[in-house]
């Protein structure tokens, strides 16, 4: 099967933004078996855009931008021109979201009705994470995947709406596999890759590396026992790295284990300023488990709150194990905490310490992490994450890191 990828904005054209979709749609289609045979940008220019999507070579065109209300948003009615579609309909439920969105406001409801406008025969994405449904239009030769130009939104419907109508004569299921401490190289060079079925294919992404085991078959059964060898044989390369199989975030993971257990997280940040507490919240369920968190930046907030001493930071330096754990402890009376989560560092060098204390257990490590300060800090919350469920798990110890 042979795939075109085309990103919409004349944003992308004039690098205003960069176009991530089509990275992410193309490393996800090759788990399927799907060629991608070209990729494309076109700006939003209707007569440009019709002549890309005549080209009448392709199984599948995924289409990325171009869902919204304005008049530059022109992609679906392009589709539906080149498809032949002109028996419309107005999904109920398209429009249903549109009215809760906007809280029945019938002025900005009218000027964003478009969205909620698509052939009959169509088959609708839902996006609850945009205004924008993505839909799936089948020309009888060609099925074009119209998805929204936000990367969240994009992602979350590939994976969560379009996987399951993309190939609906074979059966493919896919189990992605979130690991602790290790880089793309290093997670890949424990794992053998070379497999066709199950495919084992590793990526880098902002919460830490993942690895993706996809199988396909010809039957359910066949495909779970397919996926069943790839996890055993990740789980039996990897082994303690493997933070979860499960479709969620290690933030989840570690709320979990901490809901489990009854307990209960505190966390005092330097230099990552909230990013680790902030994490946590994001989840649903973090209320039940985090009890309080600092942002102690300033010499001052640390021994303010945290009973820092001056001495300790004059003699050692802020950035220092001996000032990371004065900050755990300090965290812990205050707190009465179980799982204490303590950071200080210099972000713009990439010289950071990260500590963890769980039940009078201490691991404090020091990083020197390459990057701008902002990916010194993401990796600094990525690492603090990964020591939490590690340590709580007992598994700290078997890890080389």
């Amino acid at each position: 099967m042979q795939a075109l990828i085309c990103s919409v904005g004349t944003e992308i054209l004039l690098g205003n933004i960069v176009d991530t979709n089509s990275q992410y749609i193309a490393s996800h289609l090759k788990d399927m078996g799907i060629n991608v045979y070209k990729m494309i940008t076109v700006g939003d220019n209707f007569d440009r855009l019709e002549k890309v999507l005549k080209e009448d070579f392709y199984d599948y065109v995924f289409i990325t931008g171009g869902l919204g209300p304005t008049e530059d948003d022109i992609t679906k009615e392009v589709v539906m021109k080149v498809a032949q579609k002109d028996k419309l309909i107005v999904d109920e439920e398209s429009l249903k979201a549109l009215e809760e969105y906007f809280s029945k406001d019938d002025k900005a409801i009218e000027i964003n009705k478009k969205q909620a406008i698509f052939p009959e025969d169509a088959i609708i994405l839902k996006n609850p994470k945009g205004t924008a449904p993505g839909c799936i239009i089948d020309s009888g030769k060609t099925k074009f995947v119209l998805l929204p130009g936000p990367p969240n939104e994009m992602t979350y419907m590939f994976d969560k709406e379009v996987v399951k109508h993309i190939m609906k004569d074979s059966f493919i299921k896919s189990v992605t596999a979130k690991t602790a401490f290790l880089g793309e190289w290093d997670m890949a060079s424990r794992v053998d890759l070379s497999g066709k079925n199950p495919t084992i294919s590793p990526y880098a992404t902002d919460n830490g590396c993942i690895l993706r085991i996809t199988a396909s078959g010809k039957s359910e059964a066949e495909v779970d026992e397919l996926l069943t060898k790839g996890i055993n044989q990740v789980e039996k390369s990897l082994g303690d790295y493997v933070i979860t199989f499960e479709d969620k975030r290690k933030e989840e993971v570690l709320i979990d284990i901490l809901r489990e257990r009854k307990e209960f997280v505190s966390t005092a940040e330097s230099f990552t300023g909230g990013l680790i507490a902030s994490s946590i919240i994001d989840i649903d369920g973090a209320s039940d488990v985090i009890k309080e968190s600092y942002i102690t930046y300033a010499n001052s907030s640390k021994h303010d709150l945290l009973n820092v001493s001056y001495e300790t930071i004059e003699t050692y330096d802020v950035v220092s194990r001996e000032v990371l754990k004065e900050m755990l402890d300090g965290l812990f009376k205050r707190t009465k905490a179980e799982l204490t989560i303590a950071t200080t560092g210099y972000a713009h060098l990439g010289k950071v310490f990260v500590g963890v204390l769980y039940k009078g257990e201490y691991v404090l490590k020091e990083y020197n992490f390459k990057g701008d300060r902002n990916r010194v800090r993401l990796r600094a919350k990525n690492r603090a994450i990964d020591l939490a469920i590690t340590l709580m798990r007992g598994k700290y110890d078997s890890i080389n890191i």
